[in-house]
């Protein structure tokens, strides 16, 4: 076996080992937890679909089923595997654009350690995700494209040949084209990032040969290529009925909650993620997240990598190494701009291509630097001048002590986020359902919460588990509409579903304000229906602003007073706000105040509804034998920070001073 093949697959050993060790030991929260229990169902996961990720990891999963081995787990496995080939592949690519000799190796090798430590990419290599497999084919696509020169004689150690001879035009073959295309259909019907790869892989193109594109043959080879993959998007509709991805049909009494659109439009919202566009930021939120962006880089680059990059940007700007350039950098730039106007919460993710590309020219700026120590040249000048051989090995020696140095700055300080990466011990997924489920809600009930990620490990449980059957779970956003708008909308939904028992998988603070709830077993809150404003009221109904106050009660309760405002919204209200009641004596006297905001966290005032009957508590500690004659009742807000202009508080009304009756 060549060398270079046995560095890889030590690489690769490397790679396992190290995500081994931090790998997620089974059923996950979030998107990894759905892509479980599609895969093993061969059914759908969230737009744009992934189909390709969904055959092989459902093919691997119940593969490793027959030994016995739990689905989650293996898809989390297959993972690590994924990002391990990325780690050796990566490492063939840059032997073939690096000299030969042991800096050329050590520069490939330095490149894939870097990528291998990445934290964003191993993060994402130890659990049930995609972007393993997305990182493996760009790095695919690049050895594809780069191998169309492989019939070439091998570098030379001559930084001209190595920078320079090596770039001329080649003549492109169909096969070794339709390779390359096929690589890149796979890629971009994984993945929507690798369409960014199209304007440099068409430079590219070009720049082998102009006239390419005449070439019927070539260019028909070249689109069959690209198109024969995308049959895998036939999975999507084939795989998208209830049957085969139950949890897109979630049934609400008679209803059932169409999440997959029918049709040709349902079909093309959702492989191009149109539910997603919303997400697109404007110029201004582009531009507030370069901090962040700047952030990203230095934490997984720190200053030493950064530099490397440059340099390596550099030599292959002045090497005149056309084909790394154009295949990389255009890239590079598309992906980077997309990742600041896509306003995703995990955008963090999509970097990761981005710094496979960094890690290419890192590798080309460790490679400059080595070409700073003195080399040994063809022959000694005179009888007085040094042996060759140990010119040579104390170059060798600076050039390690050179890389080892390198590794400590750079690679090194990439092992501190261990702890952070680490999900060996990781089993929240499991630990909260089995604790919901031990809880015993009824068979039918409607579980509700606020988290999307929180609800995925059901449909693992019932899927794949056959645990559970009957459950629904919902959350807020399961569809556009706006009976799924947040989660008081979600469960006012639930309720309206008709006579299931409502629960809340967690306690939630907040949605007392709009409904009646009562703890129950274990973790789970039973909803019981929508708060009634009560006929009675101590003082008269009121308008506030965009409100009014329809009823006070008060009441002792623990030796307090506990007053009870009850609300109807007329308009939205766009802040959140807190209340302020104080209660004063038939003298005038201040008595007792209790200042709080109603609905936080989970339903504060920018999220009531017009029509919303609404009710806040409020405690006052009062002297034995006092009562209130009059209330007031007010809301108010900070102004923002930057606005000095406004006073220290912001009223949403004039405040209600009420008799008492």
């Amino acid at each position: 076996m060549p060398a270079d093949r046995r560095v890889a697959l030590l690489v690769v050993a490397f790679a396992l080992g190290w995500y081994a060790r931090t790998l997620a030991p089974g059923l996950l929260l979030g998107d990894p937890g759905e892509f479980q229990f599609a895969a093993w169902r061969f059914g759908l996961a969230h737009p744009t679909g992934y189909p390709l990720y969904l055959v092989l990891g459902g093919i691997w999963q119940h593969l490793l089923a027959l030994f016995g081995v739990d689905p989650a787990f293996a898809l989390n496995l297959l993972s690590t595997i994924l990002g391990a080939l990325t780690a050796g592949l990566l490492y063939l690519l840059m032997t073939r654009l690096l000299p030969t000799g042991s800096w050329g190796r050590l520069s490939a090798l330095f490149a894939a350690l870097l990528f291998t430590l990445n934290p964003t990419f191993w993060s994402q290599n130890i659990i049930a995700e995609v972007y393993a497999l997305n990182a493996l084919l760009v790095v695919a696509v690049l050895w594809a494209a780069l191998g169309t020169a492989g019939d070439r004689r091998r570098m030379m150690d001559d930084e001209r040949q190595v920078f320079g001879d090596i770039n001329h035009p080649l003549t492109l073959s169909p096969r070794r084209l339709v390779t390359l295309s096929f690589l890149f259909g796979l890629a971009i019907g994984h993945h929507r990032t690798a369409f960014f790869l199209v304007p440099g892989l068409l430079l590219w193109l070009f720049w082998q040969e102009r006239s390419w594109w005449r070439r019927g043959t070539l260019w028909l080879t070249g689109i069959f290529g690209v198109l024969a993959p995308q049959i895998l998007y036939l999975y999507i509709p084939l795989r998208s009925g209830p049957d085969a991805s139950p949890w897109f049909y979630p049934r609400l009494n008679g209803d059932v909650v169409n999440i997959y659109g029918q049709g040709i439009g349902g079909f093309v919202d959702f492989i191009t993620g149109r539910v997603f566009a919303v997400s697109f930021l404007g110029v201004d939120g582009a531009a507030a997240r370069l901090p962040q962006m700047t952030e990203l880089w230095l934490l997984h680059f720190n200053y030493s990598g950064l530099a490397l990059v440059v340099i390596g940007l550099i030599a292959l700007i002045r090497g005149r190494r056309w084909a790394v350039l154009l295949l990389t950098a255009p890239f590079a730039l598309l992906l980077q701009i997309f990742n600041l106007f896509y306003g995703i919460g995990d955008i963090y993710v999509f970097y990761i291509p981005l710094y496979l590309v960094a890690a290419i020219w890192a590798a080309f700026g460790v490679y400059q630097l080595g070409q700073l120590i003195p080399q040994p040249v063809a022959e000694a000048s005179t009888a007085e001048d040094p042996p060759q051989s140990a010119i040579r090995n104390s170059q060798l020696f600076f050039q390690f002590i050179l890389f080892a140095a390198l590794l400590y700055f750079v690679i090194f300080p990439l092992t501190q986020f261990y702890d952070d990466v680490d999900l060996s011990a990781n089993n929240v997924a499991r630990v909260m359902w089995d604790a919901v489920l031990a809880a015993d809600p009824p068979a039918d009930a409607i579980l509700v919460s606020n988290d999307r990620n929180e609800i995925v490990p059901l449909y693992y449980l019932q899927t794949v588990e056959g645990r559970a059957p009957s459950l629904t779970g919902i959350f807020p956003l399961l569809t556009p509409e706006d009976r799924f708008a947040d989660v008081g909308e979600t469960v006012q939904t639930a309720l309206d579903a008709g006579d299931r028992p409502v629960y809340l998988i967690k306690p939630m603070d907040g949605l007392e304000v709009r409904f009646d709830m009562m703890p129950t077993n274990g973790p789970l809150v039973q909803v019981l229906g929508a708060v009634d404003t009560p006929t009675t009221s101590r003082v008269d109904e009121t308008s506030y602003g965009p409100l009014t106050l329809c009823s006070v009660t008060l009441q002792r309760v623990d030796g307090e007073t506990e007053l009870r405002l009850f609300w109807r919204v007329d308009a939205p209200l766009t802040h959140d706000f807190t209340t302020t009641v104080q209660l004063f004596d038939a003298d005038g006297n201040k008595i007792g105040q209790s200042d709080q905001p109603p609905g936080l966290p989970y339903y504060p005032t920018a999220l009531w509804k017009e029509g919303d009957s609404l009710r806040e508590r409020h405690r006052v500690s009062l002297p034995d034998g006092v009562e209130p004659a009059q209330i007031l009742v007010a809301m108010y807000r900070r102004p923002p920070a930057t606005d000095s202009t406004n006073p220290e508080w912001v009223y949403l009304a004039e405040p209600l001073m009420l008799e008492v009756r």
